[in-house]
């Protein structure tokens, strides 16, 4: 074994304040609890936890803790335009200046104690983001299972995903030496941190053989006021296959001033769906422990949703639901041998607010956007009758099910239309908020007043170019609440099926002298009346529960449905309609309350 002094550059004067990091504490947070095992002497540490308080006076409460120095070498400029320290220091009681005086998650510190004592840090998981400085010195973190005994991975299978850049590592001596480790060297702190050197130059990044990224800023998937999915990503940085594996772990209690818990975090998880003859996203209960094999450099996205269905709102902001998220690649087989602890463990916090069952119920106004599917139709009865008898409520099973595109609006005061068409616009790309217009006409004048404006157009080929059809009888979105409305393709109407723009026999004219029908316009057929209008009338109930499950606790809030029931007169003759069924669901899309129906001056 070898040792050497290790590259402590040391501060020994300079502005407090270039080593000074000022930390914001959100609201919503998960808590889990860092056990740091400290020898007498010098340790060094991988702090992998955003603390709750994070001056070094509450971290290092304990009087044994005289000095930590902080490796600081992202921070290159100390502010002076002079000497660059890779350290900041803090000390309990000295004449020594204090360069940082405030804690960061994800970050090494070497820690002087008097004597041996176990640290526990409380705070919320930091997501690992190591940066590696190419022929130099790191102090970097090990994310490793705390197994303990031959179980523990060891240093070469851990650092194997950065082994093209032969690195070897150090480990840190009660008296501030480092010890070179083999490769045989079992990593059994998972606290500790050890100094990496590898070949090359520039900068990289490693954190194991799994890095993570969140969706968006900050460590924690969390909900507050949005059930809107987070996802986190999972990156295999090994060459070879790795079993994926995710365990859903209690919080640790919150600080004082911090809340209690309500209980754990429910989550939905999103998977596709092709059981309706395309691919849709829907969200199903997940269960743990979530296991799956992941090939080498491969990512995994894990994008979930919180399940309200068994989180129901606290009534209290203080109460909240908490876990973490225990993630490794336990019972992956490393160069011929399972490894059933894994070589690598990670932590992410998962928080839902006990407010947010309150908080995400939507209004209903906007607009949506869904499909229709008809699976049953009625006919004639035929029993060998010359005059075959009509049922109008004998329904068949339809032997291919039809689908098509349904747009419906509702407004401010619950009003109901569906829409043939309609342009989703914005001012500019990027603007905030969106125009819904109902036509083409007023479009192109809304491109006329914004000639930057983007303009995208959404329809459904089951109506025909109408006006908003308002709907009546019930209230949207409601359980069992029907609503229905009834319009007429007129007999000259271009989308009625007895028209054919290339056939002028069927414009109800006498085809010798052009002179109308004497019938009334409408009437059904008689002698030589060539084209009917068509009566429909559509009815939509809606359904308490979602009949696939999929949506969760989002049903009847911004996913709804139910049967969707159309009557149709006319096609062959008095008395005897068409009737369809079905089943339709709708999406909220765009949460815009007013509908443009006039030309826009």
């Amino acid at each position: 074994m070898k040792t050497h002094l290790m590259p402590r550059r040391l501060v020994a004067f300079g502005l407090a304040a270039a080593c000074v990091l000022l930390l914001v504490q959100t609201v919503s947070a998960q808590w889990t609890t860092q056990r740091i095992p400290l020898v007498q002497g010098w340790n060094a540490v991988h702090l992998k936890v955003n603390p709750a308080d994070t001056s070094c006076t509450a971290v290092f409460s304990d009087s044994a803790i005289t000095q930590v120095s902080w490796w600081n070498r992202d921070r290159l400029d100390d502010g002076t335009g002079s000497a660059v320290t890779d350290f900041c220091n803090w000390y309990r009681a000295s004449a020594e200046p204090n360069t940082f005086n405030r804690v960061v998650g994800d970050q090494r510190y070497l820690v002087y104690s008097t004597r041996a004592l176990n640290l526990d840090v409380v705070g919320t998981p930091a997501l690992p983001k190591g940066t590696i400085y190419l022929g130099e010195s790191n102090l970097v973190g090990v994310n490793v299972p705390n197994v303990g005994g031959p179980a523990s991975p060891t240093y070469y299978e851990y650092f194997k995903p950065f082994y093209n850049r032969s690195p070897s590592w150090y480990g840190v001596t009660p008296d501030n030496q480092s010890v070179l480790l083999g490769n045989r060297v079992l990593a059994t702190n998972a606290s500790a941190a050890v100094w990496l050197q590898a070949a090359g130059s520039g900068i990289t990044s490693f954190t194991g053989p799994f890095a993570l990224s969140l969706d968006r800023s900050g460590d924690v998937m969390s909900w507050t006021t949005s059930t809107d999915a987070r996802t986190l990503t999972i990156k295999n940085m090994s060459s070879e296959d790795r079993v994926l594996k995710i365990v859903r772990v209690g919080a640790s209690q919150p600080p004082t001033g911090h809340g209690t818990i309500a209980g754990i975090t429910y989550l939905l998880i999103e998977s596709i769906d092709w059981s309706e003859g395309y691919a849709k996203r829907v969200y199903r209960s997940l269960s743990f422990p979530l296991v799956t094999n992941l090939a080498a450099g491969a990512s995994f996205e894990f994008r979930v949703k919180p399940n309200l269905a068994n989180m129901p709102a606290t009534g209290d902001a203080s109460r909240n639901y908490m876990s973490v998220l225990k993630i490794t690649d336990a019972g992956s087989t490393i160069d011929g041998e399972v490894r059933a602890g894994g070589t690598c463990e990670y932590r992410v916090g998962v928080f839902a607010s006990g407010m947010l069952a309150a908080a995400t119920k939507a209004s209903a106004a906007g607009l949506w956007v869904g499909t229709v599917v008809l699976d049953k139709v009625n006919r004639a009865k035929m029993f060998g009758s010359s005059t075959p008898e009509w049922n109008p409520n004998a329904l068949m099973t339809a032997p291919h099910p039809f689908q098509f595109r349904l747009i419906v609006h509702v407004d401010a005061n619950g009003a109901v239309k569906i829409l043939k068409q309609v342009f989703t616009a914005k001012r500019t790309p990027d603007a905030e908020g969106s125009d819904l217009l109902t036509d083409r006409d007023t479009a192109i004048a809304y491109r006329g007043l914004f000639p930057d404006a983007s303009i995208s157009r959404t329809a459904s080929a089951n109506f025909p170019f109408m006006a908003p059809l308002a709907l009546a009888g019930g209230e949207f979105m409601t359980a069992d609440a029907t609503l229905s409305a009834t319009f007429t393709q007129e007999y000259d109407d271009k989308t009625n099926p007895f028209v054919h723009a290339f056939h002028p026999q069927h414009d109800n004219l006498d085809f010798r002298n052009k002179a109308p029908s004497t019938l009334g316009s409408g009437d059904e057929g008689v002698g030589e009346y060539e084209s009917w209008g068509v009566t429909r009338t559509v009815s939509l109930k809606f359904l308490a529960e979602d009949p696939s499950s999929a949506a969760g606790q989002n049903w009847n809030r911004t996913v709804t449905g139910g049967e969707y029931t159309e009557t149709i007169q006319g096609l062959i003759g008095q008395g005897k309609p068409i009737i369809t069924k079905g089943v339709f669901r709708l999406m909220k899309v765009n949460d815009t309350a007013t509908l443009t129906t006039e030309a826009i001056h």
